[in-house]
């Protein structure tokens, strides 16, 4: 794994030495936090993504060094791409490109390269890419699903605010446009993901949805939900 990161970090470095585009060394850019209205016009004014051309993204860049071959995660350590929807695949390359995906400089700092490194066209090209293949489901080892479970992804809980997770992401955790697809993520990733958002290190969700959301569930909750999309076949 860190002979991969090497590599990822040497070509990142190579493609950046000339680029003005990234300036200092965790210095996070000002960017303007998304409104719906403006992220919708972003994500329409993008160009038409290529699979086939984001594959040769996906190759050239090192991506698969930490996301596999065809977007799977290799690994607990990162994020499954295959069959994330494409337009959460091309926020999330543009929060990390404008700096609004900042939780940790040190952690995300290959990602904040790469999104510099690339173009419009070649983060629609790669999105599509992701998109194009299926989900990965997780053979792992669960607890059987409680009704409490059931009840926070299909109905939510009133008494904490919290609103179902099918309402958003779907009755088999497919996503829809920028909602992402959940089915099929790296349980490890899905629970830091929730505690970032729960703690407000990450803050790039419009008007901080997420942040709201998951205020009140308890460690051992997410973890139940981690575990049920983990395992879920969209």
């Amino acid at each position: 794994m860190l002979k991969q990161t090497l590599l990822v970090t040497a070509l990142i470095g190579t493609t950046l030495a000339s680029s003005a585009a990234f300036s200092g060394h965790g210095e996070k850019p000002h960017a303007t936090p998304w409104s719906n209205f403006a992220l919708e016009n972003k994500i329409k004014a993008m160009p038409k993504g290529d699979a086939l051309k984001g594959q040769k993204v996906h190759e050239q860049m090192m991506c698969n060094a930490c996301h596999g071959e065809k977007g799977e995660s290799p690994s607990r350590n990162y994020a499954s791409l295959n069959g994330q929807t494409a337009e959460y695949t091309t926020k999330m390359m543009l929060d990390y490109r404008d700096g609004r995906r900042w939780e940790d400089y040190k952690q995300a700092n290959i990602m904040v390269k790469l999104a510099k490194a690339m173009d419009d066209q070649q983060i629609a090209d790669v999105a599509a890419f992701y998109a194009s293949n299926p989900s990965t489901v997780w053979d792992i080892e669960t607890q059987p699903v409680t009704a409490k479970i059931d009840r926070l992804v299909r109905k939510g809980d009133v008494s904490r605010m919290i609103v179902p997770c099918a309402s958003c992401h779907g009755a088999h955790g497919e996503g829809k446009g920028i909602t992402p697809a959940i089915a099929g993520q790296v349980p490890e990733y899905f629970v830091r993901t929730m505690k970032a958002y729960q703690t407000k290190h990450r803050k790039n969700d419009v008007a901080e949805g997420m942040a709201q959301f998951t205020h009140d569930l308890t460690s051992d909750e997410i973890q139940a939900l981690a575990d049920y999309y983990a395992t879920l076949n969209k």
